[in-house]
């Protein structure tokens, strides 16, 4: 449809007259701009529809024929505007034409007395008179007045025949009469262009009458100009009021210019400020379309102004997201390289450690900057997707928990009434074996829920203590035998290599400790002399041989974190 109105719009154009054509004009104009507004109707609402990045904002996408549209129509409003000015100029041509003619018709009443001549003369400068076109409407009354005055001097004052003078006289009087009679309706017209057009014909006919009797000459003369005057009056009083207005909607586009160029002058850096500003723009530019033209000369300033600024506004605009597509593409990098690493932690069933890891990826990706749209959108699901996953699998894993410990205390107390009613064989070595071979079994079964799992640890310590203290094994051994089994439970739990890594850690700073009690039980026995010194190094000896012990005894453990 638009491209048949731009070739309508087109088609128009090639005819010569302009004035036939500003209605056809008009029609089109209204109807391909009811279509644009029907097209930004139809784009916003499937706009709507989608998802949108927070703070993305609706933009118009012009239609392929609005460029070639907007041409014509710069075309056709140059085109009006070169009629303008021409006009302008052919009706300051006829104002001196016409001027040049009163100079003549004064010369010809103040110089000529020959009848014949004069009225030869006379019709020669009223059919000149008639071929020129119109001048402009300032001038118009004060020639047409001026005409008048001297073509009824012309009468007046050159010596004719009564007789015929008189005749022409009472016939003039009649058309005067007439005409008057036609002016007097005038104020009662409601057209405005309706007024000064009869008027503007009015006068001319009174000027081309000619005389009428002297006696009622003036009165006629001034009965006929006050129903014209009052004619023009009301046109005036109308062009007036529209003037009024036009300065009155100069004023508005002059703020609506300063609001503009507050807003032009702005250092924008963000998204979110760019397309706050962009709505107050459009919002501005929709209220100068309501607002009414001004003085001609001043609204096109006006305009040209306007537009410039808008124009820097949007160039501004286009200069920053030109730059933020650079950003973007970076964003993009960073957010794959985030996709990547989700992906890689979706399956995994370290609960602690990947939950820690994937809210540390989502806490980054927040961080990180937009990247174009589009692939923010395939981004952000990809990578939403990556993260459910590993969530939904966490919480089919918990969900599930309650029921496996609950299963894991029979299986424990099971186990605990095996180990409580064991009896020796009287075989050490296989005694121990058993019990061993018990702690691994301990060590295979899962958690039990939290409420029991110090009672039934409790209840395992105690009843293979009782059994390596009846085996009469030393001390030393049943505790390391003892830690293995601990250290393997612990392994075997949730987060069991950050938990083994810092009782490791633990382990080695204790033995630093040791070390220190060492030192200072050594310096402390250097400085004790006289009587009973002997006592006190014994029993610092003493101590120094129970921490090396414990220090050996931790070793061992040490030991037991390269077997498991």
């Amino acid at each position: 449809m638009k491209s048949e109105l731009v070739k309508k719009l087109e088609e128009l154009l090639q005819t010569e007259e302009l004035a036939s054509i500003k209605q056809d004009v008009r029609n089109v104009r209204a109807e391909y701009n009811a279509i644009t507004t029907k097209d930004r109707q139809d784009q916003e609402a499937a706009w709507n529809e989608l998802e949108h990045e927070e703070g993305e904002m609706f933009e118009y996408q012009p239609a392929a024929e609005d460029e070639a549209f907007e041409a014509l129509n710069a075309t056709y409003s140059e085109r009006i505007k070169e009629l303008g000015r021409k006009i302008a100029e052919e009706q300051k041509a006829n104002l001196e034409a016409k001027k040049a003619i009163l100079a003549e018709f004064d010369g010809l009443i103040k110089t000529e007395e020959n009848v014949g001549k004069a009225f030869a003369t006379l019709k020669e400068l009223q059919d000149k008179w008639k071929t020129i076109g119109e001048v402009p409407g300032d001038q118009y009354k004060e020639v047409q007045d001026s005409y008048s005055r001297l073509h009824d001097e012309f009468y007046y004052n050159i010596n004719i025949y009564k007789q015929l003078q008189d005749h022409d006289l009472k016939v003039n009087l009649k058309k005067k009469e007439e005409l008057i009679a036609l002016a007097a309706e005038l104020h009662k017209e409601e057209n405005i262009k309706e007024i000064e057009i009869l008027a503007r014909s009015y006068q001319k006919q009174w000027t081309e009458i000619g005389p009428s009797p002297r006696e009622t000459y003036k009165e006629l003369g001034d009965t006929f100009f006050g129903h014209v005057r009052a004619g023009y009056e009301k046109v005036q009083a109308h062009y007036d009021e529209i003037k009024s207005g036009l300065e009155e909607n100069l004023n508005l586009k002059k703020a609506l210019v300063d609001k503009v160029r507050q807003i032009a002058a702005l250092e924008i850096t963000n998204h979110g400020t760019w397309t706050k500003k962009t709505e107050e723009i459009l919002a501005i530019q929709k209220e100068w379309k309501v607002i009414g033209y001004g003085p001609k000369k001043e609204n096109e300033e006006v305009w040209q102004e306007f537009r410039g600024i808008c124009d820097q506004f949007f160039e501004k605009k286009n200069n920053y997201y030109n730059a933020r597509k650079g950003d973007q593409k970076t964003n993009q990098s960073k957010k794959e390289a985030l996709l990547v690493k989700a992906n890689e932690w979706k399956d995994s069933t370290d609960w602690k450690k990947a939950t820690e890891s994937i809210i540390k990826l989502q806490e980054e990706w927040k961080a990180v900057g937009a990247c174009a749209p589009a692939e923010e959108r395939k981004l952000w699901q990809k990578f939403r997707e990556a993260c459910d996953h590993f969530f939904n699998a966490k919480k089919e894993h918990f969900a599930g928990m309650d029921d496996r410990q609950a299963e894991n205390q029979k299986m424990k107390e099971a186990l605990l009434a095996e180990i409580e009613a064991f009896q020796p064989s009287g075989s050490q070595n296989v005694d121990v074996a058993k019990l061993r071979e018990f702690g691994q079994q301990w060590s295979a079964i899962g958690h039990v829920p939290r409420k029991v799992m110090k009672s039934i640890q409790d209840r395992y310590y105690a009843a293979v203590d009782a059994h390596y203290s009846a085996l009469k094994m030393e001390r030393r051994e049943r505790s390391v035998d003892a830690y293995k089994d601990r250290l393997e439970n612990m392994k075997g739990g949730d987060g069991g290599d950050r938990q083994v890594k810092r009782e490791k850690t633990l382990l080695r700073e204790k033995i630093d400790r040791l070390k220190q009690h060492v030192l200072q039980y050594e310096n402390n026995m250097s400085i004790f002399t006289g009587p009973g010194a002997d006592d006190l190094k014994k029993d610092i000896e003493k101590k120094i041989r129970a921490t090396y012990e414990e220090i050996e005894e931790i070793k061992q453990k040490l030991r037991l974190f390269n077997e498991i």
